[in-house]
Parts: structure tokens; sequence; C-alpha cells
């Protein structure tokens, strides 16, 4: 499958950087990068920052919405109307509470484990679209809230750790623009295994 548009989520504004939140923004800047693209492109009728990336099936959109994480559907919905990208072309990267910081999960056509980012696309543009998820850890107390627990920022220690795995979720977001869901999640799935040290069956 060629997938059209991926789609990192976040809170725009210092406000929010580094924030556990905004792994998707993280990720995606990364994964630009490493293909050599550093200027996102305001799109301000979207509500976007986009990227174009030229491929031999037509053009890759990398894409940041610019409003709040909550609200993430909209924009979305706009780009795929008006770039005409069905939902099952679009991968959205987005963070996981019930994932170690860095470990990555690739899923589809599942509900919104509770992120409302993804409640909010999967009203505007339905069930289909692929979960690029990202370990930000649990709550680090228990009479924390989850709102003051994703919108806080990651330590230095842990922003070391997202260092080392970023080209890991790099290489899976290239393993699955390349060759599939199916090969980017035994991938992904592998490597849980064995940062858990658990036998696959």
């Amino acid at each position: 499958m060629f997938f059209k548009a991926i789609v990192g989520l976040g809170n725009r504004g210092i406000l929010y950087e580094n924030t556990r939140h905004n792994i998707g923004f993280a990720a995606i800047d990364y994964f630009a990068h490493s293909l050599g693209y550093t200027t996102w492109k305001q799109e301000r009728a979207m509500a976007t920052f986009s990227i174009k990336i030229p491929q031999v099936e037509g053009n890759l959109l990398l894409v940041k919405p610019t409003g709040f994480m909550n609200l993430s559907g909209t924009p979305v919905a706009k780009i795929c109307s008006f770039y005409k990208i069905p939902s099952r072309e679009v991968v959205i990267i987005c963070d996981d509470i019930s994932l170690d910081v860095g470990h990555i999960k690739i899923t589809e056509q599942v509900g919104t484990a509770g992120h409302n980012g993804v409640k909010s696309i999967l009203e505007k543009i339905g069930p289909g679209f692929v979960r690029f998820r990202i370990g930000i850890g649990g709550k680090q107390h228990p009479e924390m809230s989850l709102a003051d627990h994703v919108l806080s920022k990651f330590s230095a220690e842990e922003l070391e750790i997202l260092a080392k795995k970023m080209p890991n979720i790099g290489d899976n977001l290239k393993l699955l623009l390349d060759k599939g869901v199916s090969s980017a999640m035994n991938s992904a799935n592998r490597r849980i295994c064995e940062q858990n040290h658990i036998e696959q069956p």
C-alpha cells in the first residue's frame, strides 16, 4: 500500500516543546530531517505545516497540525479532502502512555486507546488510518492527572533515551512506507519483545 500522508500530532508553541504529548512533532521533524527536508510550509487555510516529498507513486505529504491536539481531526480532514487522500492512506504518529519511552507500536483498524487527538481524527475522517504509537511512559505519580502527565516535559534522562531511539523510529516509518503495515508491525513488535526479553511465539 502507498501511504500519501504522515501526520505527527502535537501542540504548537514554545510552551509545549519537549512535552510528552508532542512526541509526534518530534518524530516527524526527525523523519523529515533524515530525508533531507527541514523547511515546513505553512498552509493557513488547512491549519497545518507540511512538506511534500516526491515519490514514484506520487507525493508523500508530511503534516503537522497547527491547532490544539484535541482538535486534530479538523486539519487532517481538510488535508485529506484537498489532496483526495482516503483514511487508509494516512499514518498518524501519536504518543502512548502504555509504552515505555521511545518504544513503538503500529496498529490499524482499532480504537482511540483514550487518545483525544486520535479520537478527533477518527470522528472526522473515519477508520482505516494507521496509528504509529510512540511510548512516553506512564504517570510518574499515581495522584498526577493524565492531562498533567502528557503535558509534562521529558526529563534529561528520557530525552537521552529518545535521542537514541529516534533512528529506530525513523527506520520503522521508512519500513512502513517501503514494505507496508505488516512488515513494520512485525519489526516493531519484535523489538518490543527483545527489549522486554520476551520470546515471540
